[in-house]
Formats: structure tokens, C-alpha cells, sequence
């Protein structure tokens, strides 16, 4: 299940290489089709560039991000039972996410060939990369959690034809999100960012917000050293989706 963030809205992920492939990196055991809702000649990732993909995917994150009400994370109800009408947007917010690695897990899978396979593998590391630079790191986390999943990691033929740029970028990508250390990496990254628009995995704004780390980054956003811990998080939600606003701007330059 993709949830690294800790709020899924309960999908779990089933993944399996399509029987017709002809790849001998097929995995073992039973398989689910993943059904296609495209007519595969017309679409074809490899014919939309990274850069456009990462727009479009921020594009469609970020109102689903600014929808989310403070009181939403204040409440922590997406860990309740009453989730969908506690935190319904945190909801939405989380399934966006795991539709990106449904689809980026179904689109490298079900590719005919290993060449093919190979090549929307590097793709979505591009794909990646150009979500980085959009600040996108909700959408960043998303695409490298699929890219690290178990039926794409284990692919080995496939990773042996990425080529060493290719595998740099993801091993700095990967070394930016990992989770150790209640992801630090990924956290000093936003601070860097400082008051340029972003849209923020969302693990980070909202695991620890009263860590001692964090409140530097809560007084730079707000400027009141005096806030309360559920009002920090009110107040920063709040500006971070006023940013995202900024973000799907750019992103559409």
C-alpha cells in the first residue's frame, strides 16, 4: 500500500505485470489486469515530455491540496473512523497520490517490451526530477515511493538498461525523500525553500509540527513565536495552500 505518509484513505495496491507481456521480467504468482480506460495507440507516455507531465500533475494536485481545511490536520481526522467526513479533502489529497503510483506502477508493467519497459522507467525519473524543480513534492514523493515498490524495484534487467545519468538522478531523488529520521532530508529541503511556492508532502507539515525543527519553520512562515501547536499547524496549512495557489500558476507558464 502506498502510504507513506501515513494517511491513506484505505486503497490498498495490488501489482502484477500484464500475461501478454512479452518481457522476461514478468513477475511470478497470480496477476490483475490492469484495464486501460485509453486507447493505448493514441496515448502513449513516452510522446508527452517530463516537463509537461510534471505540469499537469501539479496542476491537478494542487486544488485538491488547497481544498484541505486547517482543521483537517488540527484534528488528525484522516486516522479516524469517520475519516471521509472528518478530513474529507486530506482524503482526496492522499488518493491523488496513490493514483499517480497506481498509474506510473500499471504504465512501466504492462509495457511489450524490455526496451520499452526501460525507457518509461527512465521517463518517469525524468518525470520526477521536473516535479522537483516545480517544487511539486507531494507529486516527487509519489512517483519515487512507485519507482522504490517491490514489483518495479525488483526488475533488474530494467534498471540494467537506465543509464548512469538516469540512476544518479533517482539515487538523489530517493536520498532527498527517504524516511529516515522522520524524513530530515526532505524537511531541511522545504526550509531551504523558505517562501517560494510549494506543494508539500504532506508527512512533513504534519507528523511532528511541534518538533523543535519544525517551529523555526512555522515562526519564518507566520512570524508569531507564540503560537500553539494545533494553531501553527492551522496557520501553516494556510499558507502553504495560499503558495500552492502560486505554484499551479507557474505550472502553467
Amino acid at each position: 500500500m502506498y502510504r507513506r505518509d501515513g494517511l491513506s484513505d484505505g486503497a490498498s495496491i495490488t501489482s502484477a505485470t500484464s500475461e501478454s507481456s512479452s518481457s522476461p521480467e514478468s513477475l511470478d504468482g497470480p496477476g490483475v489486469d490492469y484495464a486501460k480506460s485509453y486507447d493505448a495507440v493514441v496515448f502513449d507516455v513516452l510522446k508527452v515530455t517530463p516537463g509537461e507531465f510534471a505540469s499537469q500533475i501539479t496542476l491537478m494536485d494542487a486544488p485538491v491540496f488547497k481544498a484541505i481545511q486547517p482543521e483537517e490536520l488540527a484534528s488528525c481526522g484522516w486516522n479516524k473512523k469517520e475519516k471521509h467526513s472528518l478530513a474529507p479533502n486530506v482524503v482526496a489529497f492522499t488518493r491523488r497520490f496513490n493514483q499517480v503510483s497506481f498509474w506510473l506502477v500499471r504504465e512501466i508493467l504492462t509495457a511489450q517490451t524490455l526496451k520499452i519497459r526501460a525507457e518509461i522507467l527512465s521517463h518517469f525519473i525524468k518525470i520526477a526530477k521536473k516535479l522537483l524543480e516545480l517544487n511539486n513534492l507531494h507529486g516527487l514523493v509519489s512517483v519515487v515511493s512507485a519507482l522504490q515498490s517491490a514489483p518495479i524495484f525488483r526488475l533488474s534487467k530494467t534498471w540494467a538498461l537506465i543509464s548512469r545519468k538516469d540512476k544518479a538522478t533517482f539515487e538523489k531523488l530517493n536520498y532527498l525523500t527517504t524516511k529516515e529520521e522522520n524524513y530530515s532530508r526532505l524537511r531541511e529541503y522545504i526550509r531551504s525553500l523558505k517562501m517560494v511556492p510549494c506543494i508539500p508532502y504532506l508527512a512533513v507539515v504534519n507528523m511532528d509540527p511541534v518538533s523543535v525543527a519544525d517551529w523555526a519553520l512555522f515562526s519564518r512562515l507566520t512570524g508569531n513565536q507564540q503560537l500553539s501547536p494545533c494553531r501553527a499547524v492551522i496557520t501553516t496549512c494556510g499558507n502553504l495552500c495560499f503558495f500552492a495557489g502560486r505554484l499551479a500558476k507557474k505550472a502553467q507558464g
